[in-house]
């Protein structure tokens, strides 16, 4: 509310100010936003993350702005309520940033509980060892996981498996065209979803579309491009089916070797993390007509079901908080900051 509020108050500031910010001070800010635009671009070249790199921008625009007096500072109103807050403080999506802190560590902790690798072994299983079958079941499961999981999570997971599956199957000239496939399809999988990527969240929760909507709207997309990188990544790497009884039933024996407890240390929190994992993607789906969810939003969805999670393992939560990834969370809370100060020099 306080940032729905702070947008208004915004939105009306800007339209008055439209003829007050002269020229040459629109321009300077723009060659600001350009010159951040390629420090990022050389991020690796300086030697300082994105975090870094943003944070420093927004300090400087943040400064610029107060001293060429573009930004509205004071009071806001909220709830009929005067609420002083910084300048930048409402500049920031933090529904955005609970979504993706939330998301991160409820991934993170269900993952623990073997749960996905159970699903790709299964899998692994069903396909009775068919370079063909494995490629197709191999796909489809990268979509999902990338549909719910972050990229770099899905990819760990099925590219870590394709890897030993093939190796024990004595496949190993297939490996790369796996892997490529693989890694074409996380980022169709990260189409998929509301929460499938950083892109998503921002896009769905400033337009206020709804989980279900993002879904029905891009599902169509995605399946034709599963299929067709499907189809090109089997001619492409002559990935085939078996063609002999002999060979089918020698890679039936292998596979079968494979056993889907392997990674489950605990059967009551597997169980456990299979109801969460169902239940989160439920309530994610419902927040946009859900009572009182819908008011609180999908940040504290997010927030509350990482929270139940991290209870399993509560002496050593810090564990899992160290491997949140700040560095995106600085950066685009500082990204925020920026671009919303770039709208009151009129630079967008």
């Amino acid at each position: 509310m306080v940032s729905d509020a702070f947008a208004l108050t915004s939105a009306t500031e800007l339209i008055h100010d439209v003829a007050q910010v002269p020229l040459g001070v629109s321009l300077l800010f723009m060659a600001l936003l350009v010159a951040m635009i390629l420090c990022l671009a050389l991020e690796e070249k300086l030697h300082a993350k994105k975090s870094v790199i943003v944070g420093l921008f927004a300090v400087v625009s943040l400064f610029l702005g107060a001293a060429f007096d573009l930004l509205p500072f004071g009071s806001v109103m909220v709830g009929g309520h005067e609420i002083d807050l910084p300048v930048y403080v409402p500049a920031i999506n933090w529904n955005v940033i609970a979504i993706i802190l939330g998301s991160s560590l409820f991934v993170d902790v269900t993952s623990r509980s073997g749960l996905f690798t159970w699903i790709a072994i299964k899998l692994t299983r069903a396909s009775a060892g068919d370079p063909l079958k494995l490629l197709v079941y191999y796909g489809v499961m990268t979509v999902v996981f990338s549909a719910v999981l972050n990229n770099v999570t899905a990819m760990i997971i099925v590219g870590s498996l394709t890897g030993v599956s093939l190796k024990r199957l004595g496949r190993d000239n297939l490996l790369l065209g796996f892997l490529i496939v693989e890694g074409l399809l996380t980022n169709v999988g990260g189409l998929l979803t509301l929460i499938s990527s950083v892109p998503n969240i921002i896009v769905g929760t400033t337009a206020g579309i709804s989980f279900i909507r993002f879904f029905v709207v891009a599902g169509p997309f995605v399946l034709v491009a599963t299929v067709v990188t499907l189809w090109m990544g089997a001619r492409i790497f002559n990935i085939r089916r078996l063609a002999t009884p002999e060979e089918r039933e020698k890679s039936m024996r292998l596979v079968l070797g494979f056993d889907e407890r392997d990674g489950i240390e605990s059967k009551a929190f597997f169980w456990f993390g299979a109801v969460m994992l169902i239940a989160f993607i439920a309530v994610i789906a419902t927040a946009s007509v859900l009572p009182l969810i819908r008011d609180l939003g999908m940040g504290y969805v997010a927030i509350t079901f990482g929270v139940i999670m991290l209870l399993r393992f509560k002496a050593v939560a810090d564990k899992f908080y160290q491997a949140i990834d700040w560095d995106l969370l600085g950066f685009f809370a500082a990204l925020f900051v920026v671009i919303n100060v770039m709208e009151h020099a009129l630079v967008l």
